[in-house]
């Protein structure tokens, strides 16, 4: 993860989020990069089939987190934790992999 991020950031990216949600273990484990250090983002793994959507609420709320002015290591680790929220509050609907819990007024964000 750690030299895909190095990798990619080579390419020109300012900061590289490696996600590793799909790994095995205990853990979902993310590395940013930044261009001059790691910084790694742990939370538990939720077992879930109700993860739809979770790539594109991360980086929405990643993108959230900047535009209220955080710095990139912040608002990567609030989305982190907003996503966690999510797939903990998912409503459990759809055949296969359903949607996240998404409210107004939840998460960490």
């Amino acid at each position: 993860m750690r030299e895909a991020a190095r990798r990619i950031a080579g390419l020109g990216a300012g900061a590289v989020l490696v996600k590793g949600g799909h790994l095995a273990g205990d853990d979902a484990l993310d590395i940013l990069w930044d261009g001059a250090e790691f910084t790694e983002f742990r939370m538990p793994r939720v077992e879930s089939r109700h993860t739809h959507g979770t790539g594109c609420v991360y980086s929405a709320a990643i993108t959230a987190g900047l535009a209220r002015g955080l710095s990139v290591v912040e608002a990567v680790g609030r989305a982190k934790g907003f996503v966690h929220a999510a797939i903990l509050n998912a409503p459990g609907i759809g055949g296969s992999a359903g949607p996240l819990g998404l409210w107004a007024d939840g998460g960490p964000l």
